[in-house]
């Protein structure tokens, strides 16, 4: 490999990869395209020279969007340092240099107004219990534990015919579902590459049908496999720069990957029935109400006022209120959280604004954007 910066960018992902999975585990490379593997960083002196070296090599490039995608990640590789390397970044410096995202909670009048829109489709009247009414709803949609695998499979196919209604996808493409156990994640699409992914569905946890629906379009078809499966066809044909052959989780690309993932249903016009309008709204006050938990959790706030508001905003149950709070005290991933509130809010807006116009998802999916340039791109569109 020639290119300087690409090298430098790639040999620092490597490096604080492997060290954050040494230090708790903590993946932080998610997938990898490229082919070349290259000599390690051995030590932190190493991995902070890299980063001036990388800092400088950004400013000679000419301006342009591989310029505005590597000084947008500058401040993400400063700040995994500090993370990977001691305490804790506060959350929101996490916010602001890992994603680029405001770093201010959900609004109030926004979750307000999504269980306003969960009254209205359940039929439930001012006066009656909103979080009871959700959880009979979610136990009369329920599937039972040995139909979860075929129930989500039987979603994926539907998914990839429709996905492939709007993308050309390659005929070699595939998608993989495997069970998986533990409390840790719900489910996660793991891409190769040659077009292959592995959905992994967490069976344990209890799940209705409509969001398997949901975990069909936003892991697979056209969420995240897809989203991947494009940018590895213009990593080999087109002109993708080499050093975004690497996703890192902690990220400025997040909130897009996420955005679009949280989108997947609306993309494939899975808004028209009552359960999916209710899935997709109970996945925007849930997500609203982590990124809530996580600024209680910063404020350092008792555990049984997380526990009460992650109850009534995401009307949810005390078990999934316990899930809810574990994640928003997780040292990484509490961050994350703001990529589905304020990724989804930006992909969601362009689209319905566009109308579902082909000319949106040539901007979404065939270039590695960041916040910043995804917003670029819409200004020109």
């Amino acid at each position: 490999m020639e290119d300087d910066a690409a090298r430098t960018f790639l040999r620092l992902a490597s490096a604080l990869d492997r060290r954050s999975r040494a230090r708790d585990g903590t993946r932080l490379t998610p997938w990898n395209l490229d082919p070349v593997r290259l000599a390690p960083l051995a030590t932190w002196a190493e991995i902070e020279e890299a980063l001036e070296r990388l800092r400088r090599l950004t400013h000679k490039e000419p301006r342009g969007f591989r310029r505005d995608w590597l000084e947008d990640h500058l401040p993400t590789l400063h700040t995994l340092i500090r993370q990977v390397r001691g305490p804790a970044v506060p959350l929101p410096r996490q916010v602001r240099d890992f994603y680029n995202l405001p770093t201010r909670p959900a609004a109030e009048t926004e979750l307000d107004s999504l269980r306003r829109q969960v009254r209205r489709i359940l039929s439930v009247g001012r006066e009656d219990g909103l979080r009871s009414a959700v959880e009979t709803w979610e136990r009369e949609h329920r599937v039972a534990a040995d139909a979860v695998l075929p129930t989500m499979e039987r979603y994926l196919g539907l998914a990839r015919r429709d996905a492939r209604r709007l993308f050309k996808l390659p005929k070699t493409e595939r998608v993989r579902l495997v069970a998986t156990h533990g409390r840790s994640i719900s489910g996660i699409c793991e891409y190769t590459r040659d077009y292959q992914s592995t959905v992994k569905l967490n069976v344990d946890l209890r799940w209705t049908w409509p969001a398997l629906r949901d975990m069909a379009a936003h892991e697979a078809y056209p969420g995240h496999h897809v989203h991947q499966a494009t940018r590895e066809w213009e990593y080999l044909h087109g002109d993708f720069p080499r050093e975004a052959a690497v996703s890192l989780a902690a990220c400025p690309m997040g909130p897009v990957e996420e955005g679009i993932g949280e989108n997947a249903m609306w993309f494939l016009r899975w808004d028209r029935t009552p359960q999916d309008r209710m899935t997709l709204a109970l996945n925007r006050l849930r997500w609203g109400t982590e990124v809530n938990l996580a600024f209680m959790i910063h404020r350092e706030e008792p555990r049984r006022e997380l526990l009460r508001y992650a109850m009534n905003s995401g009307l949810v149950d005390w078990k999934q209120a316990v899930r809810d709070v574990r994640y928003a005290r997780n040292r990484t991933w509490a961050s994350y959280a703001f990529c589905y509130w304020y990724g989804t809010a930006m992909i969601r807006k362009q689209f319905l604004k566009m109308d579902g116009d082909p000319a949106l998802f040539d901007v979404l999916y065939w270039r590695p954007h960041t916040v910043r340039t995804l917003a670029a791109a819409f200004r020109r569109l």
